[in-house]
């Protein structure tokens, strides 16, 4: 893949962030409904600056979740401050509550481990640093208020296991990193050729296409005579040509476009922004790589997005393309049916 597009966030991350968008507003609702209620904790100024923080965060996170995130918007400066309001939201409700032992603590120990999947490197272990600072602080005002001196054993043992907790959620994240990784290459990627696999490429395309305004251009490529390269070569052979021609394609394609395996030897490649000159342009580039650079050419047809085409026209249309492609001598670049198949 010669790059990643950009635009709305696919569909099964959004979904995951919904859900965990929900269970949070949750949360804090319970919390402020219930401390307004007199379940959690004496009334107050304290009490109050919490449930007036907690919604107030929830709310504008909420907005940012929907308005920008999941459109594909993305601020940094919100996205590094969003451990340290919430974190604060947990101190402010743990305090407001009033008891140096409540249970509510161990929310602390649930940011870790979501945070320590989220986050890595020193980003995590500054967050990590601010969640046990955040413990103690807590643990400290809160024994102290209880006329219980500055420390004691229990508060020692909270802050104790908030920090082993720390490291255990840091080793944990980064072994799942790997392994996400692992099994998203497995996923994502064609394994001979190292490119994006067919399902990769339709799920990035479809999100491309989600606005019906968005200009693409589609390029399919087929790989002429291939079963007589393999037939007197070998099908190792073969697959040298193959990886071959993938890595030409993705080192002839612009930042941003994506390059697949769509099958056999047929490759597939999105161009975002592309107008069917452009495409042109570049699939000619492509041809003439694979002509010069491989012992095989290439049939390419090339479609540009018509007015609120859907992703899979634009792809149907291309492959039609390709057909005639083959039918007219092959290594050609064709962008509209011949006359007599139209």
């Amino acid at each position: 893949m010669a790059g990643s597009p950009t635009g709305t966030m696919p569909g099964r991350q959004q979904q995951l962030e919904r859900q965990v968008l929900v269970l949070q507003t949750g949360v804090a609702a319970f919390y402020c409904f219930g401390a307004v209620g007199g379940l959690f904790g004496p009334p107050g100024p304290v009490r109050d600056w919490a449930v007036a923080w907690i919604l107030g965060y929830h709310a504008a996170h909420a907005a940012y979740m929907v308005g920008w995130r999941w459109r594909g918007r993305r601020s940094a400066k919100v996205e590094s401050l969003t451990p340290a309001a919430e974190v604060t939201c947990i101190t402010l409700a743990w305090v407001a509550i009033g008891q140096p032992y409540s249970p509510l603590w161990a929310v602390y120990l649930y940011a870790l481990v979501g945070y320590s999947r989220r986050i890595h490197g020193t980003d995590y272990l500054a967050v990590a640093f601010f969640i046990i600072a955040s413990v103690a602080a807590g643990q400290t005002y809160l024994t102290q208020h209880a006329g219980n001196g500055w420390v004691d054993e229990n508060g020692v043992t909270i802050v104790v296991m908030t920090v082993f907790m720390a490291f255990l959620a840091g080793a944990i994240g980064e072994a799942w990193r790997r392994a996400e990784g692992t099994a998203r290459a497995l996923a994502e990627t064609d394994p001979l050729t190292g490119i994006a696999n067919r399902r990769t490429f339709l799920d990035h395309l479809a999100v491309l296409a989600l606005l019906p305004t968005t200009q693409f251009s589609v390029l399919m490529l087929d790989l002429d005579d291939f079963k007589k390269l393999n037939d007197e070569h070998g099908h190792l052979h073969g697959d040298d040509v193959l990886a071959r021609t993938a890595a030409l394609l993705a080192a002839n394609l612009r930042p941003g476009d994506t390059v697949a395996r769509y099958g056999g030897e047929e490759f597939v490649v999105m161009l975002p922004g592309a107008s069917l000159e452009e495409a042109v342009a570049i699939a000619e580039r492509l041809r003439t790589a694979v002509f010069e650079r491989t012992p095989t050419t290439v049939s390419i047809g090339c479609a540009a997005r018509l007015p609120a085409e859907s992703a899979e026209g634009v792809v149907r249309r291309a492959d039609d393309l390709l057909l005639a492609a083959k039918r007219t001598g092959k290594n050609v670049v064709v962008t509209r049916m011949p006359a007599a198949a139209a």
